[in-house]
């Protein structure tokens, strides 16, 4: 009975570290606007409140998008990831990595919208940085 309520007891302080880890891990927090030339064209990602943003300048019709801070490799990682209009469905994702005041577009991927499509990477020349306006 006693390893029970030890167990329980361990349990509890382990699920209390993960939860207090949960809420003061160190996370981005993006906001402001962003600016440079990829393959020619000026390009402008608005960051908004929460993880919203906005990008000008790639597509004739701005495109509106959801940011996720990723992880899964050495450095973390932005993921911007836009939509295309009802008229041309598409999906734009600009994989971003923050070098101070400044991101470094690592890769620009893009798909059709449909069942079974997958991101496809989209040849950009170089790696882009994107400064603060």
């Amino acid at each position: 009975m006693r390893y029970f309520i030890k167990m329980k007891s361990v349990i509890f302080r382990f699920v209390l570290f993960l939860v207090i880890f949960q809420f003061c891990g160190c996370g981005l927090d993006i906001s402001g606007s962003f600016s440079g030339k990829v393959d020619g064209k000026k390009i402008t990602i608005h960051f908004r409140d929460g993880k919203s943003a906005v990008l000008e300048g790639y597509f004739p019709v701005p495109l509106v998008g959801t940011w996720v801070e990723e992880k899964t490799f050495k450095e973390p990682q932005v993921w911007v990831t836009f939509n295309g209009p009802e008229e041309k469905p598409f999906r734009l994702r600009y994989e971003l990595k923050q070098e101070g005041e400044s991101f470094r577009l690592l890769q620009v991927k893009a798909r059709p919208l449909g069942k079974g499509t997958q991101l496809t990477p989209v040849k950009i020349n170089g790696q882009p940085i994107l400064s603060p306006l």
